[in-house]
């Protein structure tokens, strides 16, 4: 008999964090909760937040690398065979008085390209999670999703693919007018990779409107 796939094992530990933040944070406005996202959560904490209902899982934050290699994982759960990157987005006060996110592309771009390669020989078995507070404008202030420099960049057409539950509301689109599409949230999206022959990687947004906080799953 198979056994579940990952993103099933996630999708309901997703969903008690969600709810968990909906309840503690329920009265806050977004600015007040921007004050907690920015100052009393880490990465760590939403790695503990969906590890801690498996038993014997390992947590490693800050992954180790060896050459393009990665030797270690934000989770692993042994009895599984589960391996799951894991990051947790805001941004910071730019030294213009902007904000800017608080990791570079090219650190989801390197997730993202782990994840295309093990979904090759361990679909089912691979996950990328990102977790972010409901607590901007736009998503596009806290991960960079421009293909310029400048404060009113264009979306960069091979970074906007990852996210399927985004829609422009103009065009041509800059960053700015990315909007989240509520409509496909909690169904399985197909990312559609352009370029080279690539593997089929899956997508499951969850949020609402509402919610104090959001994930989208990677499998």
């Amino acid at each position: 008999m198979e056994e579940p796939s990952i993103e099933k094992y996630f999708l309901s530990t997703c969903l008690f964090t969600i709810d968990e933040f909906n309840e503690m944070y329920k009265s806050l406005s977004k600015e007040e909760l921007k004050e907690i996202a920015d100052n009393e959560y880490n990465e760590m904490d939403i790695c503990v937040k969906i590890g801690s209902p498996f038993k014997n899982v390992h947590y490693t934050v800050g992954d180790g690398k060896k050459g393009k290699i990665k030797v270690n994982h934000d989770l692993y759960i042994k009895s599984k065979d589960f391996k799951v990157e894991v990051k947790y987005l805001k941004n910071w006060t730019a030294g213009n008085g902007g904000k800017c996110a608080s990791k570079s592309w090219t650190e989801y771009q390197d997730d993202f390209d782990w994840l295309e390669d093990e979904l090759k020989k361990n679909k089912g078995k691979r996950a990328f999670i990102i977790g972010w507070f409901n607590c901007v404008d736009k998503f596009s202030q806290l991960i960079q999703l421009g293909g310029t420099r400048g404060g009113r960049p264009l979306v960069d057409e091979s970074r906007l693919v990852y996210f399927p539950f985004l829609q422009r509301a103009s065009k041509p689109t800059y960053t700015k007018d990315l909007v989240y599409n509520y409509d496909c949230s909690y169904e399985e999206i197909k990312v559609k990779l352009k370029g080279r022959r690539r593997h089929c990687m899956n997508c499951i947004f969850l949020g609402n409107e509402h919610d104090k906080f959001h994930f989208a799953i990677y499998y």
